[in-house]
């Protein structure tokens, strides 16, 4: 007696199919942040030039870029073995600057606040000053684990997003260069209040309505990032950018959008292998550099 193979012709509706290809086609297209990092002298990075902005996935490099923070920035910190900054040597990091997070390899203490590696050295390190310790003994003192800024920024002109960490000698002169966005944030809510609009509940209700330009700064042998010229976008400029924010919440929301995690594992993963995922490099516009005083940059504010 012979045996056939039943073939059952059950197809799938034609709108599943296409909801299928529609969704493929989107995670395959899907635009992810890259990570924008300031190249160091001592980069062992081919192809990479100290002093320049270098997308660490495509080794793509800028002069200078004038870009919008979409989101507020975000304080995180992280602590390395001595003299070792690789992915292995990476022993304890936090991305809300509250406690460790859960793949920290060895985290001191329960939370950043309590750890004795973190801002707790600087009471050591200032009474060694005062004593008079300087150099290497001085240095040895300062906090293990060192905080720095996260921020998720796009090109002003390209619209591109990348996450970009602002470290090191870069903190103080970002810090100090947020006090001119308060200053804009100030006279955006003055003018708003004087035409009877809404009033933004949050920060991240009006950073992204404000470009700046970012740039390399040589200070005593050692690359920093420069930030100047802030300056309030038209409301057609911000009305597009936007756009863009609450396209990236909800790819955000629905778990389409690269973490800063994933997106940094790219960046360890190129600099493993030395073969970023391109080897374009283009100069970025060159902005020009405007030196008024914060007033005058109110008085030209456009809202």
């Amino acid at each position: 007696m012979s045996q056939e193979l039943t073939v059952v012709n059950n197809p799938v509706p034609q709108e599943i199919v296409v909801a299928k290809k529609v969704n493929a086609l989107s995670r395959l297209f899907t635009l992810k942040p890259a990570t924008l990092e300031l190249v160091s002298k001592s980069t062992r990075q081919e192809n990479a030039t100290p002093g320049t902005f270098r997308v660490t996935q495509t080794n793509e490099s800028f002069k200078e870029m004038r870009v919008v923070m979409i989101f507020e920035p975000v304080e995180q910190r992280e602590m390395y073995r001595k003299g070792e900054y690789t992915k292995d040597a990476k022993e304890c990091f936090s991305l809300d600057n509250t406690s460790p997070h859960p793949r920290a390899k060895n985290p001191p203490a329960l939370y950043c606040a309590s750890c004795p590696m973190g801002e707790l050295m600087w009471d050591g390190w200032r009474r060694a000053k005062d004593k008079g310790v300087t150099g290497d003994q001085l240095t040895a003192l300062l906090p293990k684990c060192r905080r720095y800024w996260h921020l998720f920024v796009a090109d002003r002109t390209t619209k591109m997003p990348y996450y970009l960490n602002v470290k090191g000698v870069s903190v103080k002169p970002f810090e100090t260069a947020m006090q001119n966005v308060a200053r804009l944030f100030q006279m955006i809510i003055t003018n708003l209040k004087v035409e009877k609009k809404p009033i933004p509940e949050s920060i991240g209700d009006i950073i992204w309505k404000i470009s700046f330009t970012l740039y390399p700064e040589l200070r005593s042998g050692t690359w920093q990032m420069g930030f100047k010229d802030f300056k309030v976008m038209t409301s057609e400029d911000a009305a597009e950018f936007g756009q863009i924010l609450e396209d990236i919440n909800t790819r955000r929301t629905a778990g389409h959008l690269q973490s800063q995690e994933a997106s940094e594992q790219e960046e360890e993963a190129a600099a493993l292998t030395g073969q970023p995922a391109g080897n374009r490099v283009r100069q970025a516009e060159v902005v020009s550099v405007q030196t008024n005083e914060v007033a005058k940059q109110n008085a030209q504010i456009q809202i």
